[in-house]
């Protein structure tokens, strides 16, 4: 049986700030699990804990975006308190679905506010399915299908496709989409994503959809499209 409130667990936070948060989410549907970085974390607690707050300013720069990496590799929802007004940092680095960020001095109703808007982005959606008109991808087996028929796609490909579109919408940088599908220990140039985006679109685009679009001098994002009638 799941706990009557929300977990959301904390790292990081220095101790005159956790004691603010922890009275400010007293009231609310949350409740508050502190530790000193994600590998603490059990199991079972990791089983009803959806989201984290992780904060630099009682950690190292590294243990920070070594947390905020593993908190990806979970898939949870996850709010940075950067320990920088350093916004290359949160461009290059932190881009990704279900991700919000506050900067100094990190106000505790402004965390707060953010906790509510990034737990409530899935709401009681099936997490397992993105679907867009005729596309639909399954994360769970790791299929992708075009009106009923089974697209075949390379693991990256269907990585990129996957976080392009959980976010209908957003533009990512050629950066971004690097640092964020092949990950901090790929160090090719960006040309390999154009390679990818459009051995992609040789898949999943023709003259009825288009739902890989540039964005001339800035990158790409996925639109979603309904079927054009040919």
């Amino acid at each position: 049986m799941s706990p009557e409130k929300r977990i959301v667990t904390v790292i990081g936070l220095s101790k005159i700030k956790e004691e603010e948060l922890s009275l400010k989410l007293k009231t609310s549907e949350f409740t508050m699990v502190v530790k000193n970085n994600i590998d603490e974390l059990e199991p079972e607690e990791g089983k009803y804990n959806e989201s984290f707050i992780i904060s630099g300013e009682d950690l190292n720069l590294d243990l920070f975006k070594e947390n905020l990496k593993k908190a990806e590799k979970l898939e949870k929802k996850v709010i940075a308190l950067m320990p920088l007004n350093d916004m290359d940092l949160l461009i290059t680095n932190f881009s990704r679905p279900f991700f919000d960020f506050c900067l100094p001095p990190h106000d505790v109703n402004e965390i707060f506010l953010r906790l509510i808007n990034i737990t409530g982005k899935s709401g009681n959606e099936n997490k397992q399915l993105i679907i867009s008109g005729p596309l639909i991808i399954d994360q769970e087996s790791y299929e992708v299908t075009l009106d009923g028929e089974k697209v075949d796609l390379t693991f990256k490909e269907y990585e990129l496709l996957r976080y392009l579109a959980a976010k209908p919408g957003r533009v990512f940088s050629r950066e971004s989409l690097l640092h964020s599908v092949w990950e901090y220990d790929y160090y090719g140039g960006t040309r390999t994503v154009d390679v990818h985006v459009r051995r992609l679109r040789s898949k999943i685009n023709d003259i009825r959809y288009n739902f890989i679009e540039t964005v001339w001098n800035v990158g790409y994002r996925f639109k979603s499209v309904k079927a054009k009638n040919i």
